[in-house]
C-alpha cells in the first residue's frame, strides 16, 4: 500500500552511485568486463525481487572480530615474526598473472561445491542443469578442460525446487582479449581517478577476466532472495609481457520480501565480521597515500557502495537491505584471501535464514506480495542495472 511504501522509504543516497550509472566513461575495469560478454543469467530477472530500504538502526552491529595472539616471549616471539615475514614476502612475490590463475581455479571449484550444498539443502530432487560453452563445452568437469588458455564458461540453472524457485550459478572465464582505444582510455581514466599505479593501460593491451555469480530466488516469501559475485580483470602490457596489473570486484546482498529484523542483523554481522578480519577498523586512517588504498577498505565503505548502487530513484527506495559491494581492488595475495572469504561466506550468511524461515506457512496474499516486490527488481534491471545485468550479477 502507499502508506506502507511511505514507511519504508529513506532519503536518497549521495550522487556518487548515480554518476557511476549515468557516466559510462567512468566505469571501472571490472565492470567493463560485464559489458564485454554476453548475457548469462538475464532470463531469470523476470521473477526477481523487491526493493527495501536499508535501516541504519538495524545495521548498527557490534564487530565480533577480536584477533588475539597467544603470548610468546624471547626466541618464540622472534621466530613467529620471522615466519610471518616469510609468508608476507611469499605473498608479495605473486604476480597478477599468477593471482588470476589462482582465482580462476578457486571459482571453478567453488561453483561445484556450492551447487552441491544448495541441492542438498533444497531436498526436492531438483538439480542444477549444466550449459558449458567454449573451453568448457565438451567436459563435465571444469578441472578436466584440455586447454586452459581458451575462454569459456559454465551456466548452472535450477528451477522448481522447494527452497529455490529459480536460481543460477554462472562461471565465466575470458582470456586473451584485446583492448580497443576507447576501452583502454576508460580504464586509464579510472586508474587516474583512483590514484592507481602499475601498468599504464593502452590500446592493444591484452586482457583476461573471470567471474562467478549467483542469484537464488526463493519459493517461500519469508526467505530472502540472495545475490552475489566475485570477479577479476587482468591487463597485460602489449609492449612488455612481463608487466601486468589486475583488479578484483564483487560483493553480496540480500533482498527480503518480509523484513525480519534479526535475519538482517545476522546477515550484516557476518559480513562485518569477515570484513573486519581482513581490514581491521583500527587500521583505517585518513592517509591518502596511494600505497594505502588496500588498507582503506572497510565494511562501512563497502556497505555504503552497495546501498548507493542498488537504489531505484524513481521509487525513492533501495532494492533490498544491502550487503557489501567493492570494485577496483588491487589484486594481491592479501586481497585474494579476502575475495575467497567473501565467496566462501555466501552460503553461511544465507542458509541460516533458509533453515529458520523455509518452513513458515504462507498463503495467496504473501505470494502475491512476493511477486509484486519482484517486479521492483525488474525495474532496477531495466532502468539502472545495465552493466551488472548483462552477465546476471543482479
Amino acid at each position: 500500500s502507499a502508506s506502507y511504501l511511505q514507511k519504508i522509504r529513506r532519503q536518497k543516497p549521495t550522487t556518487m552511485g548515480k554518476q557511476r550509472r549515468q557516466n559510462g566513461a567512468n566505469a571501472s575495469p571490472v565492470l567493463l568486463f560485464a559489458m564485454m560478454i554476453c548475457p548469462i543469467l538475464l532470463a531469470i530477472s523476470t521473477v526477481e525481487s523487491f526493493s527495501f530500504p536499508t535501516s541504519t538502526s538495524l545495521l548498527t552491529v557490534q564487530s565480533q572480530n577480536k584477533v588475539t595472539r597467544s603470548s610468546c616471549t624471547g626466541t618464540s616471539l622472534w621466530a613467529t615474526k620471522v615466519e610471518d615475514d616469510v609468508k608476507d614476502a611469499a605473498k608479495a612475490a605473486s604476480s597478477p598473472d599468477e593471482i588470476f590463475e589462482q582465482f580462476t581455479d578457486f571459482i571453478m571449484n567453488h561453483q561445484k561445491s556450492m551447487i552441491a550444498q544448495i541441492e542438498q539443502v533444497d531436498g526436492s530432487g531438483c538439480l542444477f542443469t549444466r550449459d558449458g560453452w567454449g573451453a568448457f563445452a565438451n567436459t563435465s568437469d571444469a578441472d578436466s578442460i584440455a586447454d586452459k588458455s581458451k575462454s569459456g564458461g559454465i551456466t548452472r540453472v535450477v528451477q522448481g525446487g522447494d527452497v529455490v524457485e529459480k536460481g543460477a550459478c554462472s562461471l565465466t572465464v575470458i582470456r586473451n582479449g584485446v583492448l580497443t582505444a576507447d576501452r583502454a582510455a576508460t580504464i586509464r581514466g579510472r586508474q587516474e581517478e583512483q590514484g592507481a599505479g602499475g601498468v599504464v593501460v593502452r590500446e592493444g593491451d591484452s586482457y583476461s577476466a573471470a567471474a562467478l555469480s549467483v542469484v537464488l530466488h526463493t519459493r517461500n516469501p519469508y526467505v530472502p532472495t540472495f545475490r552475489s559475485d566475485v570477479r577479476i580483470f587482468l591487463v597485460k602490457s602489449s609492449t612488455d609481457n612481463s608487466k601486468s596489473t589486475a583488479w578484483f570486484g564483487g560483493g553480496s546482498d540480500l533482498t527480503p520480501y518480509y523484513l525480519i529484523d534479526q535475519d538482517i542483523i545476522n546477515f550484516h554481522t557476518h559480513l562485518q565480521t569477515m570484513c573486519n578480519t581482513h581490514f581491521p577498523p583500527e587500521s583505517i586512517t585518513d592517509n591518502d597515500d596511494n600505497t594505502q588504498r588496500e588498507q582503506q577498505l572497510s565494511y562501512k565503505q563497502m556497505k555504503k557502495s552497495c546501498d548507493e548502487y542498488f537504489y531505484l530513484p524513481a521509487r525513492s527506495e533501495h532494492r533490498g537491505v544491502g550487503g557489501i559491494f567493492f570494485d577496483d581492488l588491487d589484486a594481491t595475495e592479501n586481497t585474494l584471501d579476502f575475495v575467497r572469504d567473501v565467496a566462501e561466506g555466501w552460503m553461511p550468511s544465507w542458509l541460516p535464514i533458509v533453515e529458520k524461515r523455509g518452513k513458515m506457512e504462507y498463503g495467496d496474499e504473501e505470494r502475491h506480495w512476493q511477486c509484486l516486490r519482484r517486479g521492483r527488481y525488474l525495474e532496477f534491471n531495466l532502468l539502472y542495472g545495465e552493466s551488472l545485468c548483462m552477465i546476471g550479477w543482479n
